[in-house]
């Protein structure tokens, strides 16, 4: 069977406009020069090209600007850190150097302490020579009996012991010692030159403080007791022929620092 199909339409048919669009787009939207006369001018594609010229030329800076900012920036965060870290280091060299003193301090102050304290017990032997004679007591206390050892060389022992050198130790008038000393280790390596060759020195004096009094006894007074010893706050009776009931050196002598340098 054959179909016959006819045309239907509402009304007499357009003209198609001329184009490959056929018309479709508005002529303001059409590139080029247009499809037909009048449809796009070139003044239409001269705006259209500086407008996203210019909206080229602002999404560039809105890009770059922040790349030049942190490209800026930089250099000074370099400049900060590297500041920050001098500043560290520098703070350790210096908590070095204070520890190096440090040692040096308590090795001068340990030196000294053990010369006075040498003095001392060699003052209470002589004390206890002479303790059958109490007028020969008071030389003793006031430090002018002879002194036989060697104090300075119990302060060397002390002082290696410490990680120093005894560098001088005399007596200060009767009853002091000084005594001097220089690290074995320097301070280290830091970012200060010529830490790690510097040593601290360091001094310190120590005191001999005798401790008691008495009272003699009257002159001419036969066969009179010992004087009754006081050493702060306790009481002796002095006994030659019983040793166990006599004083120590720390009773009769108190010993202790003095003063206190350092540099």
């Amino acid at each position: 069977m054959v179909q016959h199909h006819r045309d239907v339409s509402d009304g007499p048919r357009r003209p198609r406009r001329q184009g490959t669009d056929g018309g479709g787009v508005p002529r303001h939207h059409r590139g080029g020069r247009g499809d037909r006369a009048g449809d796009h001018g070139d003044e239409h594609r001269a705006d259209d090209l500086r407008r996203d010229h210019l909206e080229d030329l602002r999404g560039h800076r809105r890009l770059s600007r922040p790349g030049r900012d942190a490209g800026q920036a930089f250099p000074i965060y370099l400049t900060v850190v590297a500041g920050l870290l001098f500043l560290a280091f520098a703070y350790l060299a210096v908590g070095q150097a204070a520890v190096n003193r440090g040692g040096a301090q308590t090795a001068a102050d340990a030196s000294a302490l053990a010369a006075a304290q040498d003095v001392r017990d060699q003052l209470a032997g002589q004390w206890l020579k002479v303790l059958r004679d109490p007028a020969k007591w008071q030389d003793v206390f006031d430090g002018r009996a002879p002194v036989l050892g060697d104090p300075c060389a119990r302060a060397g022992e002390l002082a290696a012991r410490n990680d120093a050198r005894l560098t001088a130790c005399a007596p200060v008038g009767a009853l002091e010692y000084r005594a001097e000393v220089r690290t074995d280790k320097s301070v280290g390596r830091s970012v200060v030159p010529g830490t790690e060759k510097f040593r601290s020195t360091a001094s310190a004096t120590a005191e001999i403080e005798p401790l008691c009094t008495f009272q003699l006894p009257a002159q001419g007074a036969a066969k009179a007791p010992l004087p009754r010893l006081t050493c702060k706050d306790k009481v002796w009776d002095p006994k030659p022929d019983d040793p166990s009931g006599l004083p120590g050196p720390d009773d009769l002598f108190d010993v202790h620092l003095a003063d206190r340098q350092e540099r």
